[in-house]
């Protein structure tokens, strides 16, 4: 139970107040219902893929059952769209039991390279729902899509253009190919590890344009928006700006003479 303004709350209806909208409400009584099934028959339940804010509301839910854990799982590393898989807590569940399939979708075409978005495009035209296709990672004409089992064989057998390219789709075995995302490693030097700073050194940016931009709900931190310019960030936070690119913070490599700290940031391509 929750208090708010000296009233007792169940869980859904904290939830709910905190989180408003039809698609949240929705969304919390669904995984009510995943979380009572695995209760009740002490069974592996997954989901499918939520993003950031689901996975959030998710963990939150699941803490306040009592015998039931939940793990998260997208595919790839740094993946934002994730399955959540809810277990008694004798169990466990390994990455590869999660529904999961990954697509290489090659393009064939040999005009203008397909991006991100052609290839979303593709997906979602075939009628397939959004929650049923996790993170796309592009390199060089190929997309490697995570999407549900449940969709795999469909989408193998009907997808055939993408943008103004045909295209080929296969199974392929995560192990055997490098799905790490791409990104450059540079070094910054700021005054701290404020959001704003660090933001503004990373992209170029003025102190007063990153603050903008943050004030202008462009940035979001591990997925979720930050309106908040003196956020410290952390080893492991990962920083999206709109129209600018995504970078993770990695290790504190040390101060310099003049007290600033030296930040190492992979910047993704």
């Amino acid at each position: 139970m929750y208090e708010k303004e000296g009233q007792s709350l169940s869980v859904k209806d904290y939830l709910l107040n905190r989180y408003p909208g039809d698609e949240n409400k929705y969304f919390i009584g669904r995984m009510m219902e995943y979380l009572d099934r695995c209760e009740r028959n002490k069974q592996k339940v997954f989901t499918d893929f939520l993003h950031p804010l689901q996975a959030k509301i998710a963990c939150e839910m699941a803490r306040s059952y009592n015998g039931v854990l939940l793990s998260l799982h997208g595919g790839f590393e740094d993946c934002e769209r994730r399955i959540a898989a809810l277990y008694p807590e004798w169990d466990h569940v390994e990455p590869q039991e999660f529904p999961i399939v990954i697509l290489k979708i090659a393009d064939r075409g040999w005009g203008r390279a397909l991006n991100h978005r052609d290839f979303l495009g593709a997906l979602l035209g075939l009628g397939i729902k959004r929650e049923k296709v996790g993170d796309l990672i592009v390199k060089e004409r190929i997309c490697f899509a995570a999407v549900h089992r449940d969709i795999a064989g469909f989408v193998e057998a009907n997808l055939e253009r993408a943008g103004r390219s045909s295209i080929s789709v296969q199974r392929v075995d995560s192990e055997d190919i490098d799905l790490s995302p791409a990104y450059e490693e540079i070094r910054i030097t700021v005054a701290s590890p404020r959001l704003d700073g660090v933001v503004g050194a990373v992209f170029g940016l003025s102190r007063a344009k990153s603050a903008g931009m943050i004030n202008g709900e462009k940035v979001r931190v591990n997925w979720e928006e930050e309106t908040r310019t003196d956020t410290a960030l952390k080893e492991g936070d990962i920083v999206s700006v709109t129209g600018k690119g995504k970078f993770k913070v990695g290790e504190f490599a040390g101060v310099t003479k003049k007290g600033r700290a030296v930040m190492v940031i992979k910047k993704y391509k």
